[in-house]
């Protein structure tokens, strides 16, 4: 079985809103959980992990864990994709995306 991949939230956290993650999937928003982590020769006795330089992102709607590069990341407006489902483009969260 494959381990989950670990990850550390910073505070605050860069990305408190859905983002794009093209590398990934070009029409689903994810959500940034943290900086991804891995232990290294020290973490049995500190506790403490290496980042190593990924973004851990989960789909809107999902909870499987993905990693990708920071430069992948594309910042979205919330009338740009769907609450419910995470499409962007989809606009059946019942979210009024009417003339502002």
């Amino acid at each position: 079985m494959n381990q989950p991949i670990r990850y550390e939230t910073p505070t605050p956290n860069p990305y408190p809103d859905p983002v794009r993650v093209d590398a990934i999937h070009k029409g689903v928003a994810f959500r940034v959980l943290g900086v991804e982590t891995q232990p290294d020769a020290d973490t049995e006795w500190t506790g403490i992990e290496s980042h190593t330089g990924r973004l851990v992102v989960v789909m809107v709607g999902d909870n499987h864990r993905y990693s990708c590069d920071p430069e992948d990341v594309t910042e979205l407006e919330r009338a740009e994709f769907c609450g419910e489902c995470g499409q962007i483009g989809c606009t059946h969260d019942g979210l009024d995306r009417g003339a502002e």
